[in-house]
């Protein structure tokens, strides 16, 4: 388990997650995506600020989550993502399907 701070702002929940997204953590925070999803809440931002490592499968989740939100009226952001991530969202094209945004007012002013 990695430690995650949830803050929700009106209809939108921000998560800022710090630590690695491999296997093990993503499984974990994958359940807790789907609980937001059963709260209905479907307007997410993931501040991945404090995350250096992320997985292939992470992205796999990532891409998933998204379209599951999307048939729920809500969407996946994402902010401050570290050079590393942000090479690996390039490197598997996530960053041509997600949105990824510099600061948080912003991507919450994208659900608009």
């Amino acid at each position: 388990m990695i430690p995650v701070e949830r803050v929700d702002q009106g209809d939108v929940t921000l998560l800022k997650i710090d630590g690695e997204l491999d296997f093990e953590n993503t499984v974990w925070l994958r359940g807790e995506l789907h609980d937001l999803r059963d709260q209905e809440r479907c307007k997410v931002i993931l501040d991945l600020s404090g995350v250096d490592i992320i997985s292939s499968y992470t992205v796999g989740v990532f891409v998933a989550f998204s379209r599951d939100l999307r048939e729920r009226g809500g969407d996946l952001k994402f902010i401050q993502l570290q050079r590393r991530v942000r090479q690996t969202f390039e490197a598997t094209r996530i960053n041509q399907i997600l949105e990824i945004y510099d600061d948080q007012q912003t991507a919450i002013n994208a659900f608009k």
